[in-house]
């Protein structure tokens, strides 16, 4: 079979059209079997009504759910009918004088009951003899009054009713080994796009909204989201929702969810049913360490979870574990390869592609951008009187003090040495100057034990005014910062030469 038509097969509605035929069969033999038996007969007309009946039933199966159809109390009501139905037939075929019928009956309740292939191969033994029989006392002439037409005639309407239940029975079991099959196939394709989707990124957000996404999907879930934990501290925080926002970073009180706080405690997956609702969680365990928690809300359908679907959660929580280990670690070595580890500010590199990034934005929406060279006063003083590890103290709170002085959408940086910068995005030169000045002022507040305070000194540049280039912007902000230091230091300078007091 194709993939197209693979798509395409829904082994549920094969078993249903399959079994609706089937039945027919049964329906149409004992209606054929009776009624002309009893043409004749004052009885006829009660015979047509419940023949009429029992095609009512083989009718409404048409019509009933798929879901009822296929569940065990659908299978069972089905059952009691079939016995119910099928049992009068036995009686209205019955041979006057005998009670063959009943063992006919027996047997075919235990097929329905116990649907194994021995009852059927039992039965049909069981007529085979009984046929021989009958057969054997008519040849040696021996007088025993049964009429061969309508034992045969019972016997015929009891091989197809066994055969009925039997191939039913299979035709389910065919069913489910087919979905088993599908569930299957559908897993491993989403399993390998989940795979290539991970390996496409690794931003720990793309991760997370990959697997989400795809769970709840293949899943047909309510909700699906991704509650990150910290290993260290233990707290949780809702990283990414299917429903709603894509990524929250809600706060998450797992003592609150009873079910989250068992998966967590104890490293296992939880199914409960809530109600209407059915809730899996299943921890994200990578190293020994339980990174997150998955957490699906679908809905009730009475059934238990299989073993194929307990396998799937286990492969993809194990997946998404280590894809998400993978795209931490690989955050943590970009965020140290981009941060200055004295301050934790921005180092110079990643400082160069933001400026190129904002002025591009700059230039592209035509805003203004400022730029600002902040140098320490007097540094290496500090450094030769009271040592480096005295001067790195001093730039540590300088940095924070910079930090602290900038806006939020304000980019401050680590240059190099004593010297720091902030990117101004959609920022003028009268404003930018305002900021410098501040931040100038802060810094020269701030009291040092043992070494006193420190001033700064700092040269402001500005696009389009004095640059279209981000080289020609950083080298009009570091020759307003030449101006800056030789008019005394402490102060604020910008592009043109000139210069602001204290």
């Amino acid at each position: 079979m194709d993939s197209d038509k693979l798509e395409q097969y829904r082994p549920e509605t094969e078993h249903r059209r399959s079994f609706f035929s089937l039945r027919w069969l049964v329906v149409i033999l004992a209606s054929y079997l009776t009624l002309f038996s009893h043409l004749s007969s004052a009885n006829f007309p009660v015979l047509f009504v419940f023949m009429l009946l029992f095609a009512a039933t083989n009718v409404a199966i048409v019509f009933v759910p798929t879901a009822w159809f296929s569940s065990s109390s659908g299978q069972r009501a089905i059952s009691i009918c079939d016995l119910f139905f099928v049992t009068i037939t036995f009686y209205l075929l019955r041979i006057p004088g005998t009670y063959l019928y009943l063992a006919f009956i027996l047997i075919f309740a235990l097929a329905v009951i116990w649907s194994e292939l021995k009852v059927v191969l039992f039965s049909l033994l069981v007529v085979s003899v009984l046929f021989g029989l009958f057969n054997y006392f008519r040849i040696q002439q021996f007088e025993f009054a049964v009429n061969m037409e309508q034992f045969l005639t019972l016997s015929l309407f009891f091989v197809v009713s066994m055969f009925y239940v039997f191939l039913s029975r299979q035709l389910k079991r065919d069913a489910r080994l087919s979905m088993d099959v599908l569930e299957e196939k559908r897993n491993a394709e989403i399993m390998v796009e989940i795979t290539r989707g991970l390996s496409s990124s690794l931003k720990t957000q793309d991760v997370l909204r990959v697997v989400g996404n795809r769970l709840r999907e293949v899943l047909d879930a309510v909700e699906c989201s991704i509650i990150g934990i910290d290993p260290k501290t233990g707290d949780a925080a809702e990283m990414v929702r299917t429903q709603g926002s894509e990524s929250s970073d809600r706060k998450v009180d797992l003592a609150a969810v009873p079910e989250l706080k068992e998966a967590y405690d104890g490293r296992k997956m939880i199914f409960r049913d809530v109600g209407e609702q059915s809730v899996a969680v299943v921890p994200m365990i990578a190293q020994d360490n339980v990174l997150g928690l998955i957490y699906v809300i679908g809905r009730n359908t009475g059934r238990p979870v299989s073993e194929r679907t307990i396998r799937f959660f286990e492969i993809m929580a194990s997946t998404a574990a280590n894809a998400l280990r993978n795209a931490q670690l690989f955050e943590e070595v970009e965020h140290r390869a981009r941060t200055d580890f004295l301050t934790g500010l921005p180092n110079h590199r990643y400082f160069q592609a933001t400026l190129s990034a904002e002025l591009g934005r700059a230039q592209r929406h035509s805003h203004p951008l400022s730029l600002l060279i902040i140098d320490l006063d007097y540094l290496k003083i500090v450094n030769d009187r009271f040592g480096h590890p005295s001067g790195d103290m001093v730039i540590r709170a300088v940095a924070e003090t910079i930090r602290l002085g900038c806006r939020d959408f304000d980019f401050a940086a680590r240059y190099g040495g004593e010297e720091f910068t902030v990117i101004l995005p959609e920022t003028p030169l009268p404003g930018a100057i305002l900021v410098a000045d501040r931040i100038r002022e802060k810094i020269a507040q701030v009291e040092f034990a043992g070494i006193g305070r420190i001033t700064a000194s700092v040269g402001v540049s500005n696009f389009p005014l004095n640059a279209l280039s981000k080289e020609d912007l950083i080298r009009a902000a570091d020759q307003a910062l030449y101006i800056a230091k030789n008019g005394g230091r402490d102060r604020v300078a910008y592009f043109n030469y000139q210069l602001v007091g204290k």
